[in-house]
């Protein structure tokens, strides 16, 4: 397990709420109703037997990116990175931007973008190896870099350029959305990083966002995207 610091902030704890069982449709968000698998499984993390405690561990997380807030300092990608070990041709996030407009009314907003876990991941379908794995736990895409051989063919298919390909150990890497964090109880590494513009939820409802948004509808949950908007 994720080792917790003694003098971890107040914010990156998750907060221990026990979620509707429902989405607004009146399906079941329960993860594990669809995977046929049973409860207590162990992610077996570095090898680690142990198993989180998290009441929404068997419902589908991801990340809500604030926009508004943010000003391309790139700490949630320094964070990721740090927590990961990367090396420096590799970001499981990325910071960049997104423009639009014409002078004088010209906007620019930042954008940090990572695996978006996708309730129908299609990095998955294009592995010929099956090193993809959709997870019922906080309904996490992870890949085992062990099995991969290097193709790239998730590299692309994949939208938003989540799996990395390193050239150097001819693998592919990508965001495991901190499942090592989430069991323990805390926020992953980018979230917390920025209190401010970050949340990682288990809770799907198109009603329940203060701002608008566009989702992956599908029949037992809504995963949102941020996508801000501006007069072209």
């Amino acid at each position: 397990m994720f080792d917790i610091k003694a003098n971890e902030t107040l914010s990156a704890l998750l907060k221990a709420v026990e979620r509707d069982q429902n989405n607004i449709y009146g399906h079941p968000v329960d993860l594990i109703a669809k995977s046929g698998l049973p409860k207590g499984l162990s992610l077996r993390i570095n090898g680690d037997e142990s198993v989180g405690a998290n009441p929404n561990r068997y419902k589908q997380h991801g990340f809500h990116f604030t926009a508004d807030n943010c000003i391309g300092c790139h700490a949630c990608e320094a964070a990721c990175s740090e927590k990961n070990n990367l090396p420096p041709h590799l970001s499981f996030r990325s910071v960049g931007y997104i423009e639009g407009g014409t002078y004088p009314d010209f906007t620019r907003m930042n954008i940090s973008m990572a695996c978006n876990h996708c309730d129908d991941p299609v990095c998955l379908k294009g592995c010929p190896t099956q090193a993809y794995t959709k997870h019922p736990e906080y309904g996490a895409v992870l890949q085992d870099p062990d099995i991969c051989f290097g193709c790239g063919y998730c590299t692309w298919v994949c939208p938003y350029n989540a799996p990395q390909l390193d050239p150097v150990k001819g693998e592919v890497e990508k965001c495991n959305m901190c499942v090592d964090r989430l069991e323990v109880g805390l926020k992953p590494a980018c979230v917390a990083s920025l209190w401010n513009i970050f949340t990682v939820s288990s809770e799907y409802s198109p009603r329940s966002w203060p701002i608008s948004g566009s989702f992956f509808r599908t029949s037992r949950v809504a995963v949102m995207m941020w996508q801000p908007t501006w007069s072209a």
